[in-house]
């Protein structure tokens, strides 16, 4: 390991905070710098094609850098890039994204815009776990590490309150709960809080935290306790201890019921962003049908039929339960245009004869596989609007598409997790 220390001017940056430089010739990454800084770093390990460093100081700062709003900016992980201003910060997701469709070779496709939010407090939902000793913590990023609660920056403060009381409550308790989780609409006038309830648990201590929780907090209107140590894993198995298990939240001009262990953004202002351009870039006419395919719990799907009640869309979806939640909210908002089906996504498509206009598609992390890739460019739509949760895998699918009579027409970037190393993308194909 190389310890001598040297200068650098730092010259890029990317989304997991680390600035960039060369040193004859070989990239380096250095975590915390920030393009535009000159710098003393020194080597800390290498790589076959690259070096990792350690900023020893800061000689002279970028006009970009800021103070960290959170006391536990770089040690809870969640965030990466709070030691810089906003305005770059969304400049440098929408470089990572061009920069993603250029590895994948599609060359120098611009992305044409980055859509943003407010980029604090805006989660609204969020997950403690408790330690050994009982204390509210967050999980360190890529480990099992407890990190004592501060008020994240990231979620309403009502949050923290709300964590304080319940790890307040069980101190003494002979229940040791395992997580809490707080699922709440972007009001905060209603929200929902779940108690994982671990191997030792007493019903009467769980019920006296709901009423004390309902009591202090009217716009509680549920409480809940579930098994294992998240509430969205399999068999977390939700259970009503008070109140009920769902909150009601406006979307688009659609008024929603989501469950508290039901899939929804956690961003709702940015998603409706999203949700607009993804409408936009499919600019449906009158009498088109059209696929959201890996559609969840339906929003994109009942979004189009919102705002273009002359086309028809099918939703398809393989979690049952998200299926049940999609036709549940689209009868409440009276949707007659849009229909879903629990089944494959791909199975689907390969299975769909006839004319289909347009096709939405809203893969998981991973992306496409190669059998929803064929399947795809068999079922022939005109458009596809491709969202994705990872610039990496779009442009890869991108690039299959594209070899299939497919051509690239737009891209857009969108910030749902404002000051961490997340971007979405939305893409719009058309056959040619």
């Amino acid at each position: 390991m190389e310890t001598e220390v040297f200068s650098a001017d730092v010259s890029e940056m990317n989304t997991l905070g680390n600035g960039i430089f060369k040193q004859d010739g070989c990239v380096i990454f250095c975590t915390g710098a920030v393009d535009g800084d000159r710098i003393q770093a020194r080597i800390t390990s290498s790589r076959k094609n690259y070096k990792i460093a350690e900023m020893v100081s800061c000689d002279s700062a970028s006009v970009h850098r800021c103070e960290p709003a959170c006391s536990l900016f770089g040690t809870c992980g969640g965030c990466t890039l709070q030691h810089i201003t906003y305005d770059h910060e969304t400049q440098i997701k929408k470089a990572s994204v061009e920069a993603a469709l250029r590895r994948a070779g599609l060359g120098k496709f611009p992305v044409e815009e980055i859509l943003t939010a407010d980029p604090v407090r805006y989660r609204n939902k969020a997950v403690y776990h408790f330690s050994e000793e009982g204390s509210i913590s967050f999980l360190q990023e890529a480990s099992d590490r407890y990190v004592s609660v501060a008020d994240c920056q990231l979620c309403p403060s009502l949050f923290t309150e709300i964590a304080r009381d319940t790890e307040s409550f069980f101190l003494d308790k002979k229940t040791k709960p395992v997580y809490l989780y707080i699922r709440g609409n972007r009001d905060l006038n209603q929200f929902c809080v779940v108690i994982g309830k671990g191997e030792q648990s007493i019903r009467a201590e769980l019920e006296a935290f709901a009423e004390r929780i309902r009591e202090k907090y009217p716009q509680a209107v549920g409480v809940l306790a579930g098994n294992g140590r998240h509430p969205e894993e399999k068999g977390a198995n939700l259970q009503v201890i008070k109140g009920r298990d769902y909150i009601e939240e406006s979307f688009l001009g659609l008024s929603l019921k989501v469950t508290a262990s039901s899939f929804f953004q956690v961003n709702t202002a940015a998603a409706e962003l999203l949700c607009r351009k993804a409408v936009e870039f499919i600019n449906p006419v009158p009498d088109e049908y059209g696929v959201d395919l890996y559609c969840g719990t339906g929003i994109f799907g009942m979004a189009i039929a919102k705002l273009h009640p002359d086309v028809f869309v099918t939703g398809v979806e393989i979690n049952k339960n998200a299926v049940a939640d999609a036709k549940e909210n689209a009868a409440a908002n009276g949707l007659t245009n849009v229909g879903f089906f629990c089944g494959d996504s791909a199975d689907f498509a390969k299975n769909t004869y006839g004319s289909i206009d347009f096709a939405l598609i809203d893969p998981p992390r991973a992306g496409c596989s190669d059998k929803m890739v064929q399947a795809l460019c068999k079922l022939k739509p005109k458009k596809i609007v491709y969202v994705s949760c990872d610039p990496g895998t779009l442009g890869r699918d991108l690039k299959k598409l594209l070899e299939k009579d497919y051509k690239l027409e737009k891209v857009a970037a969108c910030d749902l997790f404002p000051r961490t190393k997340h971007v979405e993308a939305v893409a719009l194909l058309s056959n040619v």
